[in-house]
């Protein structure tokens, strides 16, 4: 997967409500390490791709699933004659695509015999989100919500680097309930909703 950073440590200094220089080590680690945690938890590699070409084995020879959500947009479908030894691209009208599922489905009965081989279906697609301030034409920002998740678990590590679960200043006392994944009960909660095929 990328390893680009989901957040930048401008956002992470206005996360902590402090100053944090744009070179500071500390901050640009454990930003990666957040954002490798995010990706891990949803199986997505979440930055914006374009023209990403993939070969996938198809699904009782009528559907693919592709790897990575959101589907921006599919630029082409190709099918692989085993006979010829070659690829063919398919004609748009004779399969569909759900974007918010991320599935190609080939039409039944429209005269094209779908390969039902492992690595038979080869996709052509753009999909991901923008996770910096550069936008690109057709992609949708990261979500706050997942940069929220990847701001806190980078925040906490850079306050207490030794994992402290709780601490106590004179009456006060601070406890972080954590989860066994490294992510608070919320943040856990927050990441559960894009865990499924519809992630936007």
């Amino acid at each position: 997967m990328p390893n680009t950073l989901l957040a930048n440590v401008e956002q992470l200094g206005a996360y902590m409500q402090t100053t944090l220089a744009s070179g500071d080590p500390s901050a640009i680690l454990y930003l990666q390490i957040a954002s490798g945690m995010v990706r891990d938890a949803l199986q997505q590699a979440l930055d914006a791709i374009q023209d990403d070409i993939v070969t996938l084995d198809p699904i009782n020879g009528a559907y693919i699933v592709l790897p990575e959500l959101p589907v921006v947009s599919v630029t082409q479908l190709e099918i692989f004659d085993a006979t010829q030894g070659t690829w063919t691209t398919v004609d748009p009208s004779l399969y569909t695509v759900s974007t918010r599922l991320g599935i190609i489905a080939g039409r039944p009965g429209c005269g094209v015999f779908w390969p039902p081989s492992p690595g038979s279906w080869r996709v052509t697609y753009s999909h991901g989100f923008v996770t910096d301030s550069t936008p690109i034409d057709g992609f949708a920002q990261l979500p706050s919500s997942i940069l929220g998740v990847v701001l806190g678990v980078a925040a906490r590590a850079y306050s207490s680097p030794v994992s402290i679960e709780s601490e106590r200043i004179g009456g006060y006392q601070v406890k972080y309930a954590m989860e066994a994944d490294g992510f608070s009960a919320i943040e856990a909660k927050t990441l559960a909703k894009y865990k499924d095929a519809t992630i936007s």
